[in-house]
């Protein structure tokens, strides 16, 4: 199976709550280019797992429109993939679905989560996630192997 874990594009700093925060101009943007990408890499998504929070939607809805809205059936929006998750519950569930046979899922989240869920599956986390970084993981029977990492920008 095809995983691509994604931290959500650039937020806005202050909000009533963690969960509340949206993305800014620049993070929408990034969402954007990174569903672009996606697109020339994977052109379809069997799965899409997506944090409740407001951030992690609207990174959602921009790649989504991209994929001209053919997402909204696979999407999935699950309470435990923010941001201080149980890597090892979101690793067994990634695994369910691979021996279900899906091939290419995208899951959208947040620090320190994307970083955990990588370091899980690969035993070691290669990528600094910056905003809207995705990391390509092949997964495999054993362990899961970092076939690419896209970034944006790096500050």
């Amino acid at each position: 199976m095809r995983l691509f874990v994604m931290r959500h594009g650039e937020a806005e700093l202050m909000a009533n709550s963690d969960k509340e925060r949206h993305l800014n101009a620049n993070g929408k943007e990034q969402s954007l280019m990174q569903g672009t990408w996606l697109k020339s890499t994977a052109l379809s998504f069997d799965k899409v797992l997506v944090s409740p929070y407001a951030r992690a939607l609207e990174t959602f809805v921009q790649i989504n429109s991209v994929y001209d809205q053919t997402l909204s059936d696979k999407l999935d929006i699950w309470d435990a993939i923010t941001p201080y998750g149980d890597s090892g519950i979101v690793g067994d569930y990634l695994s369910v679905l691979a021996e279900d046979g899906l091939q290419n899922v995208l899951l959208i989240s947040h620090l320190p989560l994307v970083g955990d869920i990588v370091k899980e599956l690969c035993g070691r986390n290669p990528a600094s996630f910056y905003p809207a970084t995705i990391v390509e993981i092949h997964l495999d029977d054993e362990r899961g192997e970092v076939k690419e990492i896209k970034y944006l920008n790096k500050f």
